[in-house]
């Protein structure tokens, strides 16, 4: 039976106890059938609410239309589960919805299964980002600050280039600090990120700074030689994000801010001589951060890693890159090749 307003229902009881009115009087007086006046008053005989009545209007709906306690109803999909099996490839929801449907046939429809998943990516702030597959790209980049230190053989300060990579699918980072960004330190960063994370991702997505990129293009960049052996070296694809545009490679670019504010803010009043001291002072600010919980999602980024990305990246080779460097030069009449004068 549908709810009347609490104004009808107080109506019939008055009606029925303070005037004695018959159902079909009742009803007529009310606009509503004797069915309904009968059910009214079966409802509050039930309860024990007579006239005149005492409780106010939500206390009385709460009496005559109580709630209805719902028993047998399948269990809700588990939505941090499905949220992390889609980024493992080439699963979908639907996918995912029939695996659910096989253990409860009675559970909710497809379209009920893709509103819950949009729900929960929304609630968690996932819903306006890229998604990432698991072990498929590895964003990297220059941190744009720097740490300073004091170096006791030239006497005089020096700065810290900071080279921060990230999984996208687990936000699982790397960072290294080096004396410089050229080529070696560049490429070294690279090979040691790999080691560190125990494998490689099958899509490298690198800024168009130099030493990744020679000739940038919107359509068709012109990758450094080194870098493109390096690439080739481990089975990976180079990718370069765009020229102005940080949402290619989004994962970096928040990592690089978390990086600032978490390592290079929390060591800023901290003296180091020596570029090791640097980064054993990283590698443990780093550490700390990877295990601090997720604020709106269960474990931290080292959970997520074993979880999502570590299973899917493919294995190192046998052998780690050496870097080569390249150089175009002319063979004069006495075969003599300068390089480096």
């Amino acid at each position: 039976m549908r709810r009347i307003e609490m104004l009808k229902a107080r109506e019939i009881l008055r009606l029925k106890h303070d005037i004695g009115l018959s159902l079909r009087e009742i009803g007529s007086t009310c606009r509503c059938g004797k069915t309904t006046v009968g059910e009214v008053l079966d409802r509050a005989e039930k309860v024990g609410v007579t006239w005149p009545i005492t409780q106010n209007d939500k206390q009385l709906m709460s009496l005559l239309y109580p709630p209805v306690e719902r028993t047998g109803l399948p269990p809700e999909p588990d939505m941090q589960h499905i949220y992390h099996e889609m980024k493992k490839k080439n699963v979908t929801l639907l996918l995912l919805w029939e695996e659910y449907k096989a253990q409860h046939a009675q559970g909710i429809m497809y379209t009920q299964f893709c509103q819950r998943y949009k729900d929960f990516k929304q609630q968690n702030n996932v819903s306006m980002h890229k998604e990432h597959k698991a072990g498929e790209e590895m964003e990297v980049d220059w941190a744009g600050s720097t740490m300073g230190y004091y170096d006791r053989i030239t006497e005089c300060e020096k700065k810290a280039y900071l080279f921060v990579a990230v999984l996208p699918a687990s936000s699982y980072p790397f960072v290294r600090a080096y004396a410089d960004t050229q080529t070696p330190s560049w490429l070294d960063a690279h090979v040691r990120a790999f080691t560190y994370y125990g494998g490689v991702a099958r899509i490298l997505i690198p800024d168009n700074c130099r030493t990744a990129i020679s000739k940038a293009d919107r359509i068709d960049p012109v990758v450094n030689k080194s870098y493109h052996e390096l690439a080739r070296h481990y089975g990976i694809t180079i990718v370069a994000a765009r020229p102005y545009k940080p949402k290619d490679k989004a994962a970096d670019e928040g990592m690089v801010k978390i990086v600032s504010q978490r390592i290079i803010a929390r060591l800023r009043n901290r003296q180091f001589f020596s570029l090791e001291e640097v980064n054993a002072a990283i590698s443990e600010e780093l550490a700390v951060l990877i295990e601090r919980p997720f604020q709106k999602m269960q474990g931290n980024r080292k959970t997520a890693f074993i979880l999502i990305d570590q299973p899917a990246l493919q294995p190192l080779p046998k052998q780690a890159y050496e870097y080569a460097d390249w150089k175009e030069r002319r063979v004069p009449f006495n075969y003599h090749v300068d390089y480096e004068k």
